[in-house]
């Protein structure tokens, strides 16, 4: 209880929550009349600083969204904002890596919620994708998916790709001429 003490707000929320869904609602009893209050706000959340459009954004793209149990890591989060502000005068790519369950989903979706981050350097919006490991046919299926979503609006209307390879000429060609950011 002292380690969450001397973080923020949203570490005893988290602790809080985790309590009552992991079936100790009796030691959360005892912690609920210490809850931090949330204010409503009609532009931003007070809870994470977004605004709507922002959400939407996130939403839209397929972004997860945070989990009931959230531990901040403000020193990941911001290296991985780091990356992602390198990409406004070099287009390219961020890698996010590392052993199966240690955050790398959670610590990137919430880099991405920084609505200044979004507005300034994603402003076409973000594609969120999970690869992972995939069979043939999964990931075939990813990929109609993902030349669909950046498709949608494109006059041309292109046939479903029918293989991976033509489904990765296909992305290849979208982000180098339709998306290079």
């Amino acid at each position: 209880i002292n380690i969450i003490l001397t973080k923020d707000n949203n570490s005893y929320r988290s602790f809080y929550n985790a309590l009552l869904h992991e079936g100790y609602r009796d030691l959360a009893a005892l912690l609920q009349d210490g809850i931090p209050a949330i204010s409503s706000g009609n532009r931003k959340s007070s809870v994470d600083g977004m605004t709507s459009r922002a959400k939407t954004i996130l939403c839209e793209g397929g972004v997860p969204q945070r989990p009931v149990v959230f531990v901040t890591r403000p020193e990941l989060v911001d290296a991985i904002k780091k990356k992602l502000y390198c990409l406004g005068s070099d287009p390219g790519w961020v890698t996010v890596y590392g052993m199966a369950g240690c955050g790398k989903t959670v610590l990137t979706a919430e880099a991405l919620r920084d609505p200044q981050l979004l507005q300034d350097y994603f402003p076409g919006g973000v594609h969120w994708i999970s690869v992972g490991k995939q069979d043939k046919a999964g990931l075939l299926m990813k990929l109609q998916t993902l030349c669909s979503r950046l498709e949608h609006d494109s006059t041309l209307s292109q046939r479903t790709p029918l293989n991976i390879e033509e489904a990765k000429d296909r992305l290849r060609l979208l982000m180098l001429h339709k998306y290079p950011r």
